[in-house]
This record gives C-alpha cells, sequence and structure tokens, in this order.
C-alpha cells in the first residue's frame, strides 16, 4: 500500500496500475536499450519512421485536408455554440492566461528550431523541379511551405479535432473517465473488444512521452549550442545546471497546480517571446525579413490548397513525405496530447471560442514569428553561414550561429535560453499533467504521480543531450501516428454523433419548456365574457 502511495496509485484501479507499470517499464526498456546500443536504437526507430512516411505520407496529406474540412464545418454550423462542459458552465481562466497556455503547449520551442532549420533546409534542398510554385524565389517558397506547415492549415487540422471531440464527450456530454478511450464511448462499447480502451490509453501515454522526449532533447541540444558557441561556455555542464533549475521550478509547479503553476509559467513564456521577437526586429535584418515574410506570405494565401496538397508523385525521392508527411505524422501524434490538455483548459468557452485561441490568434502569433525568424536566417550574410553550419553541427548549432553573427546577437541569446527554458516548463509541465490523468482518469491528477512521469521525460531528455543518437526517439511519435490517424477519424465521427444528440435533445427541451411556458400563460389570462 505505501509503495502505491509513493507512485501517487493508492486510488488508482488495478487496470490504471498495470497501465502505469507497463508504460513505465516500456519507456524505461527503451531507455536501456538506447544506452547499450544508441546506433543501433537509432536506425531502428529511424528506419521505421521512413517506411511510415514512404508509404504513407499520402495517407498524412489526405487526412489532413479531410480532417480541416470537417473540423470547418462544426465550428461554424450549429454545434460551433456548444459549450465545453455544459451551456451552464464558466470559464476557468483569463482570456491571456487561456490563449498563453494553449499557445505554449502547442510549440514548445520548435519555433525556435524549425524555424531555423525548416527554410534553410528547403533553400539547400528544394522540392523537384518543376517547382510547385512558378515565379516565386525559393527563398519565399520555402519561407511558405514553413507557413503551410507551422502556421495554417496545420494549426486547424490536428489539435482542434480532438480538442472538439475530448470537450465535447467526456465534458459536455459527461462521460465521466478523463481518458483518451472515452472519446470511442459514442462509436464502440468497451465490453465489445475487450482491452481496445486500455490499449488506447497505452497507446496514447508511449507516443505522448516520445514526443515531449523528443522536444526536451531538442530544447536542451540548442540550448547547450547556444552556450557553447555564443558565449564559449562549459555547454553540458551548464546546462545541466539550469536543467536543474528547471527541474526546481518545474516541482514547485507540480504542487502549484493548473491554476497557479502551469498558468503562470505559460503567461511568463508569452511574455518572454515578446520581449526576444521585438528585439529581433530591432538588431536583425529588418527590411529584408518584412520584404521576404510579405512575398512569402502572398505565396502561402495564394497557393495554400496547392502547397497543402503537393505530394511530387512524378518526381524521384520522397521531398513531400518528408516534409508535409514528417510534420502531419508529428502533428497527429502530438495531438491526442495538446488536444486534450486544450479541452482541459476551455471548460466554459464554446467549440467557436476554442477555434479564435486554438487557430485563429495563434495563426497570427506563429506567422509573425516564423517571418521574422525565417527573414532572418535567409537574409544575405546570414543564409550561407547557417546553412554551412547546419550542414557540418546540425540544426541547435545552426541556431546558435544565426546569433552568433547578429548585432547584439550575445543579448537576442539571452533571451532565446529563457525562451526554451519557458517552452522546457510548459511543455512538461502539462506533459505530465495530461499523461498522469490519462493514466489516473482524473482530471487533477495527484502531484506524486505527476512527479514520477516528470522523472521519467526529464530522463529522456538528459539522454537526447548526452547521445545524439537518441533524438531519433522522435521517429517513435511518427510511427506511432499511423494507428492514430485512423483513431483521429473515429473520435471526429463520434463527436459529431454526441454533438447532434445533445443539440437535439436541448431543442427538445426548449420546445417543451416553451410550450409548458405558454400553457401556463394561456390559463392564467382573463377569460372572456
Amino acid at each position: 500500500m505505501k509503495t502505491w502511495y509513493l507512485l501517487g496509485l493508492e486510488e488508482a484501479s488495478w487496470s490504471e496500475k498495470i497501465m502505469f507499470v507497463v508504460a513505465m517499464s516500456v519507456m524505461l526498456a527503451l531507455g536501456g536499450f538506447g544506452l547499450l546500443n544508441p546506433s543501433l536504437l537509432s536506425s531502428t526507430l529511424i528506419g521505421a519512421k521512413t517506411w511510415v512516411l514512404n508509404y504513407f505520407g499520402w495517407w498524412f496529406i489526405l487526412l489532413g485536408f479531410v480532417l480541416l474540412i470537417v473540423v470547418l464545418l462544426m465550428v461554424f454550423s450549429q454545434y460551433g455554440h456548444l459549450r465545453i462542459g455544459g451551456p451552464d458552465a464558466e470559464p476557468e481562466f483569463d482570456l491571456f492566461s487561456w490563449l498563453s497556455m494553449v499557445f505554449t503547449v502547442g510549440f514548445g520551442a520548435s519555433i525556435l528550431i524549425w524555424g531555423v532549420a525548416e527554410p534553410i533546409s528547403i533553400v539547400s534542398n528544394p522540392p523537384p523541379k518543376p517547382y510547385p510554385v512558378q515565379g516565386a524565389s525559393v527563398e519565399a517558397m520555402a519561407l511558405a511551405f514553413m507557413f503551410i506547415h507551422e502556421v495554417f492549415p496545420g494549426l486547424a487540422m490536428w489539435y482542434l479535432p480532438v480538442a472538439i471531440a475530448f470537450g465535447i464527450i467526456v465534458y459536455t456530454d459527461g462521460v465521466g473517465d478523463y481518458k483518451i478511450s472515452s472519446m470511442l464511448t459514442a462509436i464502440v462499447d468497451e465490453d465489445r473488444i475487450p482491452g481496445l480502451y486500455w490499449m488506447v490509453n497505452l497507446a496514447a501515454v508511449v507516443a505522448t512521452i516520445g514526443g515531449i522526449s523528443t522536444t526536451l532533447g531538442f530544447s536542451a541540444q540548442t540550448m547547450a549550442a547556444i552556450l557553447g558557441r555564443v558565449f564559449n561556455l562549459e555547454a553540458t555542464v551548464l546546462t545541466y545546471a539550469v536543467f536543474a533549475l528547471i527541474g526546481v521550478v518545474f516541482l514547485g509547479d507540480v504542487w502549484l497546480g493548473l491554476r497557479k503553476g502551469i498558468r503562470n509559467a505559460a503567461r511568463a513564456t508569452m511574455f518572454l517571446i515578446g520581449v526576444s521577437m521585438a528585439l529581433l526586429v530591432v538588431v536583425g535584418p529588418t527590411i529584408f525579413m518584412f520584404e521576404l515574410g510579405l512575398d512569402a506570405t502572398g505565396v502561402w494565401l495564394s497557393e495554400m490548397l496547392r502547397l497543402s496538397l503537393y505530394t511530387a508523385p512524378t518526381s524521384a525521392g520522397n521531398w513531400a513525405a518528408n516534409w508535409t508527411g514528417f510534420w502531419w505524422a508529428w502533428w497527429a501524434a502530438w495531438s491526442i496530447f495538446v488536444g486534450s490538455f486544450v479541452a482541459r483548459v476551455s471548460k466554459g468557452r464554446t467549440i467557436r471560442e476554442m477555434f479564435v485561441v486554438l487557430v485563429v490568434v495563434p495563426t497570427f502569433l506563429t506567422w509573425i514569428q516564423h517571418l521574422l525568424i525565417g527573414g532572418w536566417v535567409l537574409a544575405p550574410g546570414y543564409q550561407q553561414p547557417v546553412a554551412d553550419i547546419m550542414a557540418a553541427a546540425g540544426k541547435p548549432a545552426a541556431v546558435a550561429k544565426a546569433l552568433q553573427i547578429t548585432p547584439l546577437g550575445a543579448v537576442l541569446a539571452v533571451l532565446f535560453v529563457f525562451v526554451i527554458a519557458g517552452y522546457i516548463i510548459t511543455s512538461l509541465d502539462s506533459a505530465v499533467f495530461m499523461i498522469s490523468a490519462i493514466t489516473l482518469g482524473n482530471e487533477n491528477p495527484n502531484p506524486r504521480n505527476r512527479a514520477w512521469w516528470g522523472a521519467l521525460l526529464a530522463f529522456f531528455g538528459m539522454m537526447s543531450l548526452e547521445l545524439k543518437e537518441f533524438s531519433s526517439i522522435q521517429s517513435l511519435s511518427v510511427t506511432m501516428a499511423l494507428p492514430f490517424s485512423l483513431l483521429l477519424l473515429v473520435i471526429l465521427y463520434g463527436s459529431y454523433v454526441v454533438a447532434k444528440e445533445y443539440v437535439q435533445d436541448s431543442s427538445e427541451i426548449n420546445v417543451e419548456n416553451e410550450t409548458i411556458l405558454t400553457r401556463q400563460s394561456d390559463s392564467s389570462s382573463p377569460s372572456d365574457d
């Protein structure tokens, strides 16, 4: 009994205890295998990811388009007025806190890392000719692809379906169990396929751990590259020290909980992002950033459908699958964690309001950031040095190199380190909150259980810092996205079924109430003599 208490499982059912033990064991075994033979782990995971993208990259591209259409229809139909938690639910967070939590959990440090790496990579290795956009510079096309993948329609395709389904089924319809499998209740009865719900929850936990671990690893590597290359410090040791400080803050957040801990970390991170982007405008190649950004925005808006569905079927290689297919698979794997978290913090808000905060506002914010970061590294005098160092030393080194050759780059580097630290804290906070919630089926999981998951994620993040081959753990999420892609279709249909029934029931209740009021009014009116 004492062991279960220490693990935060004293009130858990046996299936939930087994879930915790199995998920922990699987991930620790994977970590141990990575320590013993990192090259074999890397080649195995990358091989699986390559197979998925080569043969199913087209599927993710098609699925994203289908999800976008269906989600937009739901948002702008009568279902868009449905309130998460029911018609009487009140918002739990103020608007800025809500937006901050949604934004920081949905992106992480990828805005900085991929904001530098993707445009540079596409310029260095563009799509096969003929290019999908004629008449545009390769720089504008590269940045337009970045907008497609991390701004819109990527934002609307993946997180929103899960957020809608989880919000409607778990909160509005009141299923009760705070688990990913709860979204299946409208389609498949748990007793019909024994073990299905448990396997879905286990897969969701493993995929979330894989995705967050990669983000932590990339973030740690980028922080180490900045500290080492920009400031000539003992990067690895100092990064461990920074992570130790982050760990202290994280543990404080675990005990403070969602309302104080995660909310305040997210708000601070949003502030730091704003300051760092403002400084980048001042010290960067400002005119070029805005000119290229506007040019790329024109390509993005005018060719959005073309770029979103681009597959280059008559060309050799798998360029589109390795970019758009990869991004969509990555978003699909993350959608389970992010979508359920967004639903959790959106109680009291309508689906249409959730669309605004999860899609519309982040679209503007990420467009601005990628416009500035992409224009910065693609500018003359920046592009070639950054491309050369990325080819030689990887993506984190590319971020550091861009800072090295920027006026007041050291000041900007300090801000970037704080932004990355903020993303680490918010991602770690949110991830362990949701992993623990999914495991226990409780929307407010206890701090002890969350701390264990936090320790596991920190271990994986440090593994990615110590062993560069361990960064291939990202391939786990991309690979698991394939079965999850089918789940997305199922839960979106399930949310439609529940929403339709809920709207019909509400309409019948309103009609019945109106009838009762009419009868009361008729009975109380004076008779004519």
